[in-house]
């Protein structure tokens, strides 16, 4: 919603991030209802009818928990592609989301047919696939993948030509995603703690309590690069950034096109309050012949895919008044 009020739209990375929220809400709801039947109580104490349905819900939030860390890394990915016009930098974050993509369509085939048809939920009394094995090989590429996405905003934020605290400042918000990486290293270890338990239903619930919080902390910091203090930092000039596909002619966050920005309504505004304010000063007289200049270099766009300086971004207002 910030960057809505900001922008006044929402880009890709939005719809993803919604997407993901969608399918993290229909997890947690497979978790509620597997809670009811039996999860955190000892299986002795549970019937057949509840175990089947402790199994089935079980199911359904494996391949919700996929799906929603599959697009919620997405839109990391996607903000990242709008953030830097470096063709090196695109190409290594569209290489990631290639992989992300990939792998997570791997993982969900592996997860929806872990179990011979047509009982693939049913995890006992049924042949299937060495479920820990595959859920420790998706941890490890999870946890690759979050580890990309902390390299990646440091690379792109590496040669850009600004302060140091300013770097700081935007990196610490890509960076917040640590604690996703953590909170997966104590979801395996809980998960393997449980497994090969006899006591199923007792024994998992610090492994699925552990899942909820990697997908909601994964969600929370996919989204607090869309905080107003960042959006308006990249609106400074320190990063040719508008969070939005470019197009020939646009520039910056908000996307104004320049040459309408020369001759409407923002160089009438601006000559308008400068002849208010000194009309006040009686010391200056404003030269009755002088006409305001709004002018913007349109090969910007070149010469920020290669240094990324914030100079690409001035536009430059030249005024005379004379002094009496």
């Amino acid at each position: 919603m910030t960057k809505m009020v900001i922008s006044k739209r929402l880009t890709s990375d939005d719809f993803l991030i919604f997407v993901a929220l969608a399918f993290s809400i229909g997890q947690a709801v497979a978790v509620s209802l597997q809670t009811s039947n039996g999860l955190g109580q000892h299986e002795s104490t549970l019937s057949a009818s509840q175990m089947d349905n402790f199994y089935k819900f079980g199911y359904a939030s494996n391949l919700l928990f996929i799906l929603d860390l599959c697009f919620a890394k997405l839109s990391v990915l996607q903000m990242l592609r709008f953030v830097t016009p470096v063709k090196l930098h695109l190409r290594l974050v569209l290489g990631a989301g290639a992989f992300v993509t990939l792998w997570s369509i791997a993982s969900e085939l592996a997860s929806a047919f872990q179990c011979k048809a047509p009982n693939t939920w049913k995890v006992t009394g049924n042949q299937c696939i060495d479920r820990g094995a595959f859920w420790n090989a998706y941890g490890a590429f999870n946890l690759i993948t979050e580890a990309a996405l902390l390299i990646l905003p440091l690379v792109i934020l590496w040669k850009l030509q600004t302060q140091a605290k300013k770097k700081a400042v935007i990196y610490s918000c890509f960076a917040s995603r640590i604690v996703v990486f953590s909170a997966i290293i104590v979801q395996l270890l809980y998960a393997n703690r449980a497994r090969g338990t006899a006591d199923v239903t007792f024994d998992t619930w610090p492994a699925v309590l552990s899942a909820q919080v990697v997908q909601s902390l994964s969600i929370i910091t996919a989204c607090i690069p869309c905080l107003k203090p960042f959006l308006e930092s990249l609106g400074t000039g320190m990063m040719r950034v508008d969070l939005r596909p470019r197009t020939k002619g646009h520039y910056g966050y908000g996307s104004h096109n320049l040459s309408d920005l020369s001759s409407k309504s923002n160089g009438k505004k601006e000559k308008s309050a400068l002849s208010s304010n000194l009309s006040h000063h009686k010391h200056f007289r404003h030269l009755p012949d002088v006409s305001t200049v709004v002018s913007a270099n349109h090969d910007d766009r070149e010469r920020d895919s290669d240094s990324q300086k914030s100079s690409a971004r001035i536009i430059k207002y030249t005024r005379t008044w004379e002094v009496t």
